[in-house]
This record gives structure tokens, sequence and C-alpha cells, in this order.
């Protein structure tokens, strides 16, 4: 199941129903590497978790007494356990309650009737997670002393972290450097302070420090032939190494959420719109551009490619953001012959080079159209309850 280290792992299986314990118990004990050990309460799962230290504990949701969500609140306060993983399993299809259950510190949510694949796949995803913890204390010793040579030094630590990435995951360095320009690009059009941006800055430099013990083949796999399970496990290997640095806990927060949807559908979380934070929808927009650009597509289908996923991956306005930087950037013939004025600046007369689009995504006026002074009026208006984000390219 992991590597050729022929070490045994221990799961602990809790559920009140013995028939789909011991459905999980024998889906699980095809793997020799995998020493299978059972609960059916709360209760007895805590007192054994203390006894057999389990790498990983699955337990079902609803129960007398002791229920999941309370034994995996305990699980994470203790000082011993607090560090294993663990993986509900829950008939509850509302959001209020995977909410909740994600707030009792689930590291998975595996929704019932099992299917033997998702739960052997969410296993080995959890394993890499903990081979991944246990690989990275000596680099975590290492790192706080080189923070103290570095005099706490937070450009120092992001240096050395980045060159980690760089070691371990081909290309990331000039990744990295791309994304960082990316993200300069929004902090400049979206009027970021210092300290709004620097958060950003550095989860863009770092957004792949998860890969840094991910196997050869998943890292060298296109993200559409991930397995279930993997497409989320990056960010959230990122997110518990750089959770354990306290000056990099909120950059961690960003590279946890950077594979999230803007309508619900992404990882690890499936949080929806607003509920993401702004720096993760900036590096799902890098993440995106960084997968479309492998396919080697031209301008014009990047642009078509981006346009496509407004409002899905997503959010309308980063998207649009992220179309005009591709067009500033990456043609710089496009910018001859026009400029680019803010929305008070506009005047009759001038002509549009580019369509004039709002941040909730409402196509205002197209390319092409000469402005009149009932138009920039029309404009005017309606920045003032759906502002403009981008730049606004008039002929010369």
């Amino acid at each position: 199941m992991m590597n050729n280290k022929a070490k045994q792992y221990t799961v602990l299986v809790v559920d009140d129903d013995e028939a789909q314990s011991s459905l999980v118990a024998q889906i699980l004990a095809a793997d020799p590497l995998l020493k299978i050990i059972s609960s059916t309460d709360g209760a007895d799962a805590l007192r054994k978790a203390e006894m057999h230290e389990p790498d990983i504990i699955i337990s079902d949701y609803y129960m007398p007494g002791m229920d999941g969500a309370e034994l995996c609140k305990k699980v994470k306060q203790h000082p011993i356990l607090r560090e294993r993983m663990f993986i509900m399993l829950t008939s509850a299809s509302a959001v209020t309650e995977k909410v909740k259950l994600l707030e009792s510190g689930a590291d998975e949510l595996l929704t019932k009737p099992i299917h033997p694949d998702e739960l052997v796949s969410r296993v080995k995803a959890s394993l890499r997670m903990m081979a991944l913890q246990q690989d990275l204390k000596a680099q975590k010793e290492k790192l706080f002393e080189a923070n103290e040579l570095l005099n706490e030094s937070y450009q120092g630590m992001l240096d050395l972290l980045a060159t980690l990435v760089g070691i371990h995951v081909p290309d990331a360095a000039k990744r990295a450097e791309e994304a960082k320009k990316i993200v300069v690009w929004f902090v400049e059009k979206l009027s970021m302070t210092p300290e709004e941006a620097q958060p950003i800055l550095s989860a863009a430099v770092l957004h792949e420090i998860g890969k840094i013990n991910m196997p050869e083949d998943i890292l060298l796999r296109e993200a559409k032939n991930f397995k279930e399970g993997e497409r989320g496990h990056y960010p959230v290997a990122g997110y518990l190494l750089l959770s354990r640095i306290p000056k990099l806990d909120d950059v961690g927060l960003l590279i946890k959420h950077q594979l999230e949807n803007y309508d619900g559908s992404g990882f690890p979380d499936r949080l929806v719109q607003e509920q993401i934070p702004i720096g993760a929808r900036i590096l799902r927009a890098i993440n995106y551009l960084e997968h479309i650009n492998s396919e080697s597509l031209d301008q014009a289908k990047i642009i078509e490619s981006i346009h496509k996923v407004h409002g899905t991956l997503l959010d309308t306005m980063i998207s649009q953001l992220l179309e005009e930087y591709i067009m500033v950037t990456q043609n710089k013939d496009w910018l001859q012959g026009k400029r680019s004025v803010n929305v008070l600046e506009l005047i009759p007369g001038m002509i549009l080079a580019s369509d004039i689009n709002t941040g909730s995504g409402t196509k205002l006026l197209p390319k092409d159209t000469m402005m009149s002074k009932s138009l920039v009026e029309r404009i005017h208006s309606h920045n003032q309850f759906d502002p403009i984000i981008g730049s606004i390219f008039i002929y010369q």
C-alpha cells in the first residue's frame, strides 16, 4: 500500500454496528501492512487508542453515548494522539452536519454506504500524510535551528522552504516565480495592503510544498488522472507542515484551501464562494493556469478555458483579472495602440479596446463601443453597486 519499507500501520475501526465494523476491517485487512483493531463504542475506542496508539482512526459518527464527533475532539486534544489521522464515517448529507464534523477536527469525511475502493484510497492518502509528518520531524528541528541562525527572519524561512520544494518537486521553482508575479498583479488590482498581501505572496512561493514527499509517479501524473483522495492530498500536507511554524500558520491555511472551487466542489473541505479566503481563491486560479499551461494551449485557448470556469472553479472576479493578466503580460504586442484608464477617467468619444465587465461577471459594454455621455453615466451608476475590478482598455 505504501512504500517499500515493511512497516506495519495500526488502524482503529469504531462502529456500534458490528456488521459495518467487520466489513471495514475485512476490506482493510487485505493489506498485510495494516493491523486492524475494532471497537463498538466511543469510550472503549478512546481507551484502545491510548493503549495501541493507532496511526489512523476510522469512526462512525452516529453512535450511542460518545458519538464520533466527541471522540474526534478528545483524540485531537490528546497529547499523544492529536496528530493521528481521523476519518469520519457518516450518512449525513446536510452541509451543516458536515461542517460540524469538520469542526470537530476530522481529517477526512467518508460517506456511507462505503465503497471499498474509496475506503482504501482514503486510507492510503491518510498514511501518506502520516509518513510525511514523521519524515518532517527531523527537518522541523533543522528548520527551527535555521530560524535561530537567521534571527527569526521571515524571508529566511521562505527561502529555506522554497529551496526545499525546488529540490524535491520538478520545475517548482519556475512555477513559484510565475505564481508570485500573478499575485503581485492581483495585489495591485485589488488594492491590498502589505499586511493583506504578504501571506498570499508567501503562499504563492510555497504552494507546492505539500508535494515534497509525494511519490514520483503521482508528481508526474496530470491532475485529471489523479485518483480520489490524491487531488486534495498535497494542499493538506502543506498545511500540516506550515501550521507547525507559528509565523506561517496563515500561509498554511491558504495553501490548505488552494484547490477549493468557488461552487463548493473542491478539496479538501468543499468550501463555497466567500467561505474560501481571497488568497486561496487566487491560488486556485494559479493552479488552474498551471494545469492548462501544461497542455500547451495558445493564449486565446487559455483565456477561453479560464472563461469557461467563471463562477464554477474560479471566482468570477478572480478569473477576469487572470484573463487580463494573461492578455497584458504574455502578449506585449496586445497593448500597442491601447492604454488603460480607470472608470472615473472615461469620457465621451473614447473607444473600448476590450469588454467592460464587473466583478460579478456582468458584461456592461463590448469591445469597440464608442463611449457617449449616457454610456459613461450608466457605467458610473452601475459601478456604485457592482464595481469594475479590472482595467478598462481604450484605443489611443
